[in-house]
């Protein structure tokens, strides 16, 4: 009988998936970069957000407290965030393969927000495993800017707000509110 040599590398991505699911960025956004006027791009694992957290920790402000332990309870923080000098410079086939990936079972749609007036779309996906919040993905079109944001690991959207504005997250992305003119949870599965 001859040894199954695949079995290995199949259990270790399997495993590797369900500790932490990074979502990939699409290769036709290095070629969108090359044609933005502005690029940012942050990528933050585990061992970055402990560096960050103890350059951050302040015991006696409240907000550097409360930063400190959701850092903690994250793997990850990545961001891609392109501004084009002019409308059109990207397209929805530009954002379909970041999409694709937010369809599994774990991740479900909870906001979508579009503005005809300004032509801004905003969905915010979250991931649950086994009933917890294991990551939350934010993509943000405008006419002339394109953000991708994903926290990875145990993060709610209430969350949010706390580290809106730091670490390349946009700060004028915050949690969810009451608001059925502009904002539609769907609880649907993308």
């Amino acid at each position: 009988m001859k040894p199954i040599y695949w079995v290995a590398p199949v259990v270790l991505a399997v495993t590797l998936a369900a500790h932490g699911q990074q979502i990939q960025i699409p290769a036709s956004w290095d070629q969108l970069a090359a044609k933005a006027e502005e690029v940012d791009n942050v990528m933050l694992d585990k061992n970055m957000l402990g560096l960050a957290a103890k350059f951050m920790k302040d015991d006696n402000d409240q907000d550097s407290v409360e930063v400190n332990r959701l850092l903690g309870k994250l793997n990850g923080i990545y961001v891609r965030h392109l501004e084009f000098k002019n409308p059109g410079e990207f397209t929805q086939a530009d954002v379909e393969p970041v999409r694709a990936q937010l369809q599994g079972p774990e991740w479900t749609r909870i906001v979508d927000v579009k503005d005809k007036n300004t032509k801004e779309n905003v969905v915010i996906y979250t991931r649950t495993v086994n009933g917890k919040s294991a990551g939350l993905v934010i993509l943000a079109e405008e006419p002339t800017e394109l953000t991708f944001v994903h926290l990875d690991g145990s993060i709610d959207p209430q969350d949010l707000d706390r580290l809106s504005g730091n670490f390349g997250i946009p700060k004028d992305v915050h949690a969810p509110k009451a608001n059925p003119d502009k904002q539609k949870p769907t609880g649907e599965k993308p």
